[in-house]
């Protein structure tokens, strides 16, 4: 047990703070100010696989300042009306699976709301997340929708609130070579992380958090300024 703790630490100590930053974010319900549309979009252009840092976060800032700011875009009621061919959200990425990904979340949350009679669209992405079973996610609602894989899942149950982690390739491929976990399937693999979580003392949030922040080679005092200043910037 101490042997992995000592490990994970010596070789992710440089971004420790800044995932427990992230992962405090995550848990107090505070990712992008706790605004659930941003949270969907943030999930949804992860969906397609592109650089998180360098893509994702500016563009879901843009989507803050031009849509939620303004409150023209602001709710999953909104959200739930648009079509995937909307200008507005082609300005933002020129990508028609993204928004059919996340106009189709946004429905099914907003259903969700309604039925159990929620008061914030956040409380119905926790809700959500809280009561989705991963072992059957093929069958969940939002698992359902063309686009999302259990990697998607996953992340958007993750920036919930729900302690749990995202069998990405890069998360998958480090704690292997460095931690030796290892499963011979994603579901497999989320297991293992629930145990290596308890074993290490540190949320399965957090050791996600830390990977993608050392991925990015974050190391020297002006790379660690770069993940304060990510971490620090609005909602992220």
């Amino acid at each position: 047990m101490t042997g992995l703790n000592g490990i994970f630490e010596d070789r992710f100590g440089d971004v420790l703070t800044a995932a427990k930053e992230s992962e405090l974010r995550c848990l107090q319900g505070k990712r992008w100010d706790g605004n659930a549309v941003l949270i969907v979009v943030d999930a949804a252009l992860d969906s397609v696989g592109l650089h998180y840092f360098n893509i994702v976060v500016p563009r879901v800032k843009r989507f803050y300042n031009d849509y939620v700011k303004t409150d023209e875009l602001s709710t999953f009621n909104a959200f739930s009306t648009l079509s995937t061919e909307d200008a507005r959200l082609r300005e933002i990425m020129n990508n028609k699976r993204v928004w059919q990904v996340a106009i189709r979340i946004c429905r099914v949350l907003s259903s969700i709301k309604i039925r159990k009679g929620l008061d914030t669209d956040f409380d119905a992405v926790r809700y959500w997340a809280e009561h989705a079973m991963v072992k059957d996610w093929r069958n969940d609602e939002i698992g359902k929708i063309n686009g999302v894989g259990l990697i998607t899942f996953q992340y958007l149950r993750m920036q919930a609130g729900i302690d749990t982690s995202v069998p990405d390739k890069i998360i998958k491929r480090v704690l292997e070579r460095e931690l030796g976990v290892h499963a011979n399937n994603d579901l497999l693999f989320i297991d293992e992380m629930a145990q290596l979580s308890k074993a290490i003392g540190y949320s399965q949030i957090m050791i996600c958090w830390a990977i993608w922040f050392r991925e990015l080679n974050i190391k020297k005092n002006t790379e660690k300024n770069s993940c304060a200043n990510l971490v620090e910037s609005r909602g992220f």
